[in-house]
């Protein structure tokens, strides 16, 4: 797809259009995924209507050009384009690149839908190489301690039923992370975010959210091994003796004894969207950077996310991307390129990022924005604003969709930097999103 977007006279406009980039494709091993049915994935949006009225330049500068003005916004970008003609009807400062926090979790989505597909699932693995018992991690970031088929729990209780078979009773455990390489924490992450559960350290191969008890925020430091030691825990229940737990990678010819799958990418990207997990962020831009230039790490996955995005027509001009959750405030992002990845989900140009729609938020209803847009002055935004939020000190962002009282449906990105009050920043462009949603502005 290519746009070619102008602006009117009294704001800055833009030129995007598809990079066409290519690079070839580095596929991890067989093992780390499974087999993703075929089929079509439906647009939730599709078909876009074009009946209702869409709205003008002018109408839109009338409506909502002063409060996109205000203090509390700091430096200020917003862009809002009708996805029908792939056209802006409201642009300020939308060449600028800003910290755009959590709204960088659209582009990892994105990211993870065209590299890994939609219906693929994580693989968590044992397997046996002698009596040697390998807990092989898939970067399944939604792997539950015990409840469930898709549990750290029923993978040992088909191990445990694989070994009696094979009159195994003793075992060296080890657990093997090695899908993930470089550092766990992001470029410019505080050393503080695992303990203060904004994030746990990156792994291939972590249970239960890497936390230190089902009741804390807090995260251990080393997820791969946690999750080696509970696993050897159930081990020793069903009377296995386990000897050593230790970090090793699995050998070659190692037999498997079982598996278990987790949820569709599709499902984990809702996940991820809805309540702005960061952990399931991360580890998907790592099975990007896997998959795509053989590299699962923070840069392996930028570098692969930046590719997938300029393949599939989106402008990559100006993007700085060091992390996939947006808790690095080096990541730097233009409006352009955030509407254009909306645009293209709306229209179904690209089907398989449908998950995105169903992931996002809806204001007044779910996830992030449950608790937004309950206000006399916002609260014509509830049930028809669906956007990712994105919030660190000093910077907040909202992107997404909405529908006007025309019944036309608009994409809308807004970024502000260097915010004195990230509450009144949030709250002035929850104003702005509900003005788009009472207008009509033709």
């Amino acid at each position: 797809m290519q746009i070619h977007w102008t602006s009117s006279a009294q704001r800055l406009g833009v030129a995007a259009g598809s990079l066409g980039l290519a690079c070839g494709l580095l596929v991890a091993p067989a093992s780390v995924w499974a087999a993703p049915p075929t089929g079509p994935v439906p647009s939730v949006y599709k078909p876009l209507s074009s009946s209702a009225p869409a709205p003008s330049i002018t109408g839109l500068d009338r409506a909502i050009g002063k409060l996109t003005q205000t203090a509390s916004l700091g430096n200020f970008s917003m862009l809002v384009v009708d996805p029908v003609s792939e056209k802006p009807v409201f642009s300020d400062q939308v060449n600028k690149s800003r910290t755009p926090a959590s709204v960088s979790k659209l582009l990892t989505a994105a990211a993870a839908l065209s590299a890994l597909g939609p219906n693929t699932r994580l693989v968590t693995r044992a397997t046996l190489a002698g009596s040697d018992l390998y807990l092989v991690g898939g970067g399944d970031p939604l792997l539950r301690k015990a409840k469930g088929e898709d549990s750290l729990k029923a993978l040992a209780l088909d191990t445990i039923r694989a070994l009696k078979a094979r009159k195994v009773t003793n075992v060296r455990l080890f657990f093997d992370d090695s899908l993930f390489t470089g550092p766990t924490l992001g470029p410019g992450w505080k050393s503080s975010f695992p303990r203060a559960g904004i994030a746990a350290p990156v792994s291939a191969l972590r249970v239960g959210g890497a936390r230190k008890s089902p009741r804390s925020v807090a995260r251990v430091s080393n997820p791969a091994k946690q999750a080696g030691q509970l696993f050897a825990k159930r081990l020793k229940k069903a009377g296995i003796v386990v000897s050593q737990v230790k970090r090793a990678q699995t050998p070659s010819g190692s037999t498997q004894l079982a598996s278990v799958f987790s949820e569709p990418v599709s499902t984990i990207v809702e996940v991820m969207l809805r309540e702005s997990d960061n952990d399931a962020a991360e580890v998907l831009a790592h099975l990007v950077g896997k998959k795509i230039v053989g590299e699962g790490s923070f840069s392996g996955g930028a570098r692969a996310t930046k590719l997938v995005l300029g393949q599939n027509g989106v402008s990559t001009a100006k993007l700085q991307l060091f992390d996939g959750s947006g808790l690095s405030r080096q990541n730097k992002i233009t409006s352009t390129t955030v509407a254009q990845l909306l645009t293209e989900m709306v229209r179904g140009d690209e089907p398989q990022w449908s998950a995105i729609a169903t992931g996002l938020p809806v204001a007044g209803r779910t996830g992030t924005l449950e608790s937004r847009f309950d206000t006399k002055k916002t609260r014509a935004g509830s049930g028809v604003v669906r956007a990712k939020t994105g919030s660190l000190t000093g910077v907040s962002a909202l992107a997404g969709t909405v529908l006007d009282r025309s019944g036309r449906l608009l994409v809308f990105v807004m970024m502000g930097n260097k915010v004195g009050s990230n509450a009144n920043a949030r709250n002035s462009m929850d104003l702005i999103a509900a003005k788009l949603a009472k207008c009509g502005c033709q």
